[in-house]
């Protein structure tokens, strides 16, 4: 197998999402995707982060300002032929993956941004062969499961007779931590349950075509995302607390 240079393989993954690559190093990136799972994390993520900058109307952004924010915060010339976007989001996953400079490019707080984190790993569990690491229908199953990966073990539940059915489970990570997120399935839709311990700020809303629901309880920080109508998510919300006080 073909290896591609480590230094440039942001560059090659954006290229390889704007199709600008020739059709031997495109296949050379297929490939690649295909066995490291570390560099398919990245271009997952640049996808998905795409997807949140095409909500952002062109008329407010700044054009000239962006570019060069952008330049400087990643240490291009300013004339190098980058389309804005694609600068744009070459800057926002650099942010995702732990980088020092951030880019208000969509407006992010501190809960959107986590919230934002917690999407992207939703979006890379649907692109990968299955959205979990354990799958079970039976929370006693995969509640030690967790136990033996995480310093605790996440409330699972069993909301199936509420028409949300426990998939199985796997370990996320958010920042430089490991957290659980348990898979839930409502029809055709998958819900991913991300936990954290402590108070966190999440903002709930719709980030790329996907719908965030957060709550507290106790001790502990629920975030909830699902391509399900705000309805539909309300409603797993509500069974969840539900299931936990009874």
């Amino acid at each position: 197998m073909s290896e591609l240079p480590s230094d440039h393989d942001d560059d090659l993954l954006q290229a390889h999402a704007d199709s600008e690559l020739d059709p031997a190093t495109a296949a050379d990136v297929e490939r690649r995707l295909a066995t490291d799972a570390g560099l398919r994390a990245r271009y997952e993520s640049i996808l998905s982060l795409r997807r949140l900058l095409r909500a952002v109307p062109d008329e407010d952004v700044p054009l000239q300002r962006l570019q060069a924010r952008i330049d400087a915060a990643v240490g291009r010339p300013a004339a190098k032929s980058r389309s804005w976007r694609a600068m744009a989001a070459a800057a926002l996953i650099g942010a995702v993956l732990g980088a020092a400079t951030t880019i208000a490019v969509v407006r992010s707080d501190a809960g959107r941004e986590t919230s934002s984190l917690v999407v992207t790993n939703h979006i890379r569990g649907l692109l990968a062969p299955q959205p979990f690491d354990i799958a079970s229908s039976d929370r006693h199953t995969i509640k030690p499961w967790f136990t033996r990966r995480l310093p605790e073990s996440p409330q699972i539940l069993d909301l199936s007779a509420d028409g949300f059915t426990l998939l199985g489970g796997r370990v996320d990570v958010l920042g430089e931590q490991h957290v659980a997120t348990v898979v839930y399935q409502h029809g055709g839709h998958t819900i991913s349950l991300t936990t954290l311990r402590g108070t966190r700020a999440v903002s709930s809303g719709t980030l790329a075509g996907y719908a965030v629901r957060t709550w507290r309880e106790g001790e502990f920080t629920y975030i909830a995302v699902a391509d399900l109508p705000d309805a539909d998510l309300d409603r797993f919300k509500r069974a969840f607390l539900a299931g936990l006080s009874s």
